[in-house]
């Protein structure tokens, strides 16, 4: 592989390394990552040295699952897929003046959103949705008081048990987004490698699905993964019930090390914690969005250690001559195996088959709060458009002195190979 410049990060997509896209979940800030890669596949990004990003391997939870598998279906993935999907987040996500809502969910209890211009172009279409509304709070109002009234819990909790947030929105338009953008059969013979991250909300657990499940199992997986608890109703997938997977897994990098990638681009929707603007007045809101922020940096930048110190071992071990030992399969000492094997994760993946590779890890992230917390569910065209331009624009930028890359230290001469006995 090429050596690291300060000019150009290590290695260049022209090296033979193995690229993957990591992409996190958050709602429709999913569009920030769609301009990370507009601008990483026309090469317009110093971390492929300005040339296009070819990436075969593809992780991604919630939002970012449904970008993952759009891109994994057109492997090897170019500026013609990432462009296709720019459009689909402009035109058929996002809400425009021609659509009736925006392409991910829809509010039961919202009648004025039938007075506007693309909803009034479509009076049959309405009047069907408001008769599944109707008999939808016929059901829930008949099983939610017979609970009310059969109950042996005290009325206040029995009251609070009557009141459920995720009834207000209807998912029907990301299922037809699912099932009309997403070509499972095309998945299937597609020559990358794809993993989207789900949460097993019966036992608490991460979940994750390859390429061949997902294609197998279809729009499920991806309505599960990207079921946001108390929001969306988890998903039913093949008997297991599944929930947004950014719960226990938002940044996916263990999986795409996993499928054998190189050079990592890791794509967050969220700032940096400290960027993160205190309101003028504290509210449970923001307080639970800060509480959320940090809780998911302490978990990436753990994973973002581990593989810091996986490529100093792999130097270490380098300069010693011991990983020519272990490569090239020459017998050293059973004593030596056992004192190595607990010291050094790389030794021990080596001797299980697995060896860990050089890691170069860029991170894309917005330099600055998109708009809080209440972005979240903001799917409104303006809001899209914003997003897209400032993770284009992000990418572009892309420094890694600034931004906290990794990349493996440049390769030394070894030592020579190590005498045991």
């Amino acid at each position: 592989m090429a050596e690291r410049t300060a000019a150009s990060p290590w290695p260049d997509p022209g090296s033979g390394a193995r690229h993957a896209v990591v992409l996190s979940g958050g709602g429709a800030k999913g569009a920030y990552e769609v301009g990370v890669m507009q601008a990483l596949f026309a090469g317009a990004s110093p971390a492929t040295d300005g040339l296009p990003l070819t990436a075969g391997i593809f992780t991604g939870t919630s939002v970012g699952a449904y970008n993952a598998a759009f891109m994994a279906q057109s492997v090897p993935a170019g500026r013609a897929a990432v462009d296709a999907l720019a459009a689909l987040w402009c035109e058929r996500i996002a809400d425009t003046s021609r659509s009736c809502g925006n392409g991910v969910y829809r509010l039961r209890a919202d009648p004025l959103q039938y007075l506007e211009p693309g909803c009034l172009r479509r009076p049959f279409e309405i009047a069907a949705e408001i008769g599944r509304d109707t008999a939808f709070w016929a059901r829930y109002l008949v099983s939610r008081g017979a609970a009310l009234v059969t109950s042996q819990e005290s009325l206040r909790t029995r009251l609070l048990e009557t009141f459920d947030l995720a009834a207000l929105f209807s998912v029907d338009p990301l299922s037809d987004l699912v099932a009309e953008t997403l070509d499972f059969a095309r998945l299937a013979a597609a020559p990358g490698a794809l993993t989207v991250v789900a949460s097993d909300w019966t036992h608490g657990t991460v979940r994750l699905f390859g390429k061949e499940e997902v294609a197998r199992l279809g729009s499920p997986v991806l309505l599960g993964a990207t079921a946001i608890p108390g929001i969306f109703p988890p998903v039913d997938v093949a008997g297991m019930l599944c929930a947004d997977g950014g719960l226990l897994m938002n940044t996916p990098l263990g999986p795409a090390i996993d499928d054998g990638a190189d050079v990592l681009h890791v794509i967050y929707v969220d700032p940096r914690v400290i960027d993160i603007p205190f309101p003028p007045l504290p509210n449970t809101l923001d307080t639970f969005y800060r509480l959320y922020a940090t809780l998911l940096a302490a978990q990436v930048n753990n994973d973002i250690g581990v593989a810091a110190r996986i490529n100093e071992e792999m130097a270490m071990l380098a300069v010693l001559g011991v990983l020519d030992v272990l490569e090239g399969g020459r017998d050293w000492a059973p004593a030596a195996r056992r004192l190595l094997r607990p010291l050094s994760r790389v030794v021990e993946r080596l001797e299980r088959g697995r060896p860990y590779r050089p890691l170069a890890i860029h991170r894309y992230r917005p330099q600055a709060d998109l708009a809080g917390a209440e972005s979240f569910l903001d799917f409104s065209a303006a809001a899209i458009e914003t997003l897209m331009a400032a993770g284009y624009a992000d990418a572009v930028a892309h420094d890694c002195r600034t931004a906290d890359c990794i990349l493996p230290p440049a390769p030394l001469a070894p030592a020579g190979p190590v005498e045991v006995s």
